[in-house]
């Protein structure tokens, strides 16, 4: 069987689906990686076949950090042109890097799979990494900030918010269906994106299906690996010379001062007293002398770093989130987007971080105050290390792998 992964988006869309794509290759199928291009040595280093198709994602944030910030009328021209551009290169290129797949799986910004599955005449299915996507009373939607609303406030954010989104994708998905593969239009843009039958790759405990959704979900567990990989030399010495640190870093967001938050960071860790782990990652933090109790460092194995932390300062992502979850530490979330809000919320309500810290607005004086708060909060420990050994070990990706695998090919075990 040839198996199609169509992603587009952050390194938080594209590493889960790797995985996947990884635990295919395993099981004897053959995998493509059709995503952006900065992501081509990615999907080499996996040994996955790639073909690029889509924006690239970093480049593009970088350039609309500010305006994505601001959460204004730029913020919204920006999204507005990133969907216009995303849905001509979908549908220009996806169709030929599929042609001879079984299968098609999207997830992030993905708005041609379905309707290039249905060109193929093969089935499609889109991976959710967050239950907030699904319309239902339990949440807001994941363009509202603001999240554990009253179900009927929930009910009447999705009414007012899914219309506007969905008419903005349903021109542009519909032009290109006609204009490239000669189908009928849809009548909903934002059903059609999560597809007939959605995987929920998340953690049952940590992100519950919310209920009444309109379409049935799978829920296959987290999707990344947690290999535990050595940590680099410098890091180890580090770690081993103090107390355990912080980490600190906002993995795929975007800065548009990056040395500005650089700054904060070193200003809010000096005034908790504590020592940190500051990761660089798409904001660019770092890239200057740092304090003798601060390191900066690129990408490293979570799974082997995050138990040895003291707490981990992070953006919201579904995948930090969990792995957080899983090594047991505290959390403080600086939520700066979507459904980062609804992890924010969430995590806080588990008892596993105080508030979130929303980007916009984060001063340093917020930030150490947060740290001197979480470090030496007994209670939040005890109940981080309870969860942890509820959400820990992951479903293997080759289960994952072997559920969906059944749906597809007859006399497949779900084992």
């Amino acid at each position: 069987m040839r198996i199609a992964l169509a992603v587009e988006g952050t390194r938080g869309d594209v590493h889960p689906m790797l995985s996947l794509g990884r635990a295919f290759r395993r099981l004897g199928h053959e995998v493509v990686l059709c995503g952006p291009p900065n992501f081509s040595e990615t999907a080499a280093a996996s040994d996955v076949d790639f073909r690029e198709v889509g924006t690239d994602t970093r480049a593009f944030l970088v350039d609309v950090a500010g305006a994505i910030r601001s959460r204004g009328l730029a913020a919204n021209r920006v999204q507005a042109a990133y969907f216009k551009d995303s849905i001509e290169k979908q549908f220009t290129r996806l169709p030929d890097a599929t042609r001879d797949c079984d299968l098609i799986l999207g997830a992030g910004v993905q708005m041609a799979g379905q309707s290039v599955a249905d060109f193929h005449g093969i089935p499609y299915r889109y991976v959710v990494y967050c239950p907030v996507m699904f319309p239902s009373d339990d949440y807001a939607p994941p363009f509202v900030p603001v999240q554990g609303l009253p179900r009927w406030v929930n009910r009447l954010a999705w009414w007012l918010t899914l219309g506007p989104v969905d008419g903005l994708l349903r021109f542009g998905i519909n032009r290109a269906r006609k204009k490239y593969l000669g189908l009928d239009p849809i009548r909903h843009a934002y059903t059609n994106l999560l597809s007939n039958e959605p995987i929920l790759a998340a953690d049952p405990v940590l992100a519950p299906v919310p209920e009444g959704t309109p379409v049935p979900v799978q829920t296959l567990g987290c999707f990344h690996d947690h290999d535990v990989e050595p940590l680099p030399e410098k890091l180890e010495q580090f770690l081993a010379a103090g107390p355990p640190p912080v980490y600190i870093g906002f993995g795929s967001m975007t800065d548009p001062e990056p040395a500005a938050t650089t700054e904060l960071v070193i200003r809010a860790v000096d005034g908790a007293g504590c020592r940190a782990v500051v990761s660089q990652g798409w904001a660019g933090l770092g890239g200057e002398a740092l304090p003798s109790d601060m390191i900066e460092i690129g990408p490293v194995s979570h799974a082997a770093l995050f138990p040895r932390c003291a707490a981990v300062v992070h953006h919201g992502g579904a995948g930090t989130t969990t792995r957080s979850a899983q090594a047991g530490v505290p959390q403080i979330i600086v939520p700066h987007l979507l459904d980062q809000y609804w992890w924010g919320r969430r995590i806080e309500s588990m008892g596993l971080a105080p508030s979130p810290l929303p980007r916009t607005g984060l001063d340093a004086s917020r930030l150490s105050a947060t740290l001197r708060a979480v470090v030496d909060n007994e209670f939040l420990a005890e109940r981080a290390r309870d969860i942890g050994q509820q959400v820990a070990p992951d479903p293997t990706p080759e289960a994952a792998a072997r559920a969906i695998l059944a749906s597809h090919l007859p006399g497949e075990s779900r084992a």
